[in-house]
């Protein structure tokens, strides 16, 4: 695992962190947010710096790491479907492929307000988690240059996947 200070470190949003940018919070300074924003457990220290060359990538890491909103990306392994807790039993059936289906469409369409939209998808753990984790991607892909035209007919096909009538 690399050190924090280290070009290969991979920073990730927090749930904290995630919850802050989710709720649009304006507390943080611009920089720290644009940083957090960017924080997505993929991206290394060294992108990171290279994305942002007007700031002190590694002091600004270490700023939020103290504040909990951000931690090691690669600490947090998704867990398999298998192996997931019971509370996510609830979640209603098709769940699955229907998440994996916006997480595609996100990914296709929003850019960086995909980051966001696809935590909610991966973390919402009970029917109205994913209710609303659907509606914030829905909301985001018609505000999405890209995801506009097409928002409508994702929509249909994501409630027919959740139904079982289709498949991703």
């Amino acid at each position: 695992m690399p050190a924090p200070d280290s070009q290969d470190f991979v920073p990730r949003k927090s749930a904290l962190g995630a919850r802050l940018i989710a709720a649009h919070d304006s507390s943080l300074p611009s920089g720290l947010r644009r940083l957090l924003l960017l924080a997505d457990g993929q991206r290394t220290l060294f992108t990171l710096s290279q994305m942002m060359p007007d700031r002190d990538v590694g002091a600004d890491l270490r700023e939020l790491m103290l504040r909990g909103l951000l931690e090691d990306g690669s600490q947090r392994l998704p867990v398999p479907a298998a192996d997931r807790q019971d509370a996510e039993v609830d979640l209603p059936d098709g769940w699955e492929s229907a998440s994996d289906f916006m997480v595609a469409r996100a990914r296709e369409s929003l850019g960086v307000m995909a980051i966001d939209v696809i935590d909610a998808l991966e973390q919402a753990n009970d029917p109205e988690a994913a209710r609303v984790a659907m509606s914030q991607w829905y909301r985001a892909l018609r505000s999405s240059r890209e995801g506009r035209e097409q928002a409508d007919t994702a929509r249909i096909k994501a409630a027919a996947i959740l139904r079982g009538q289709t498949r991703t």
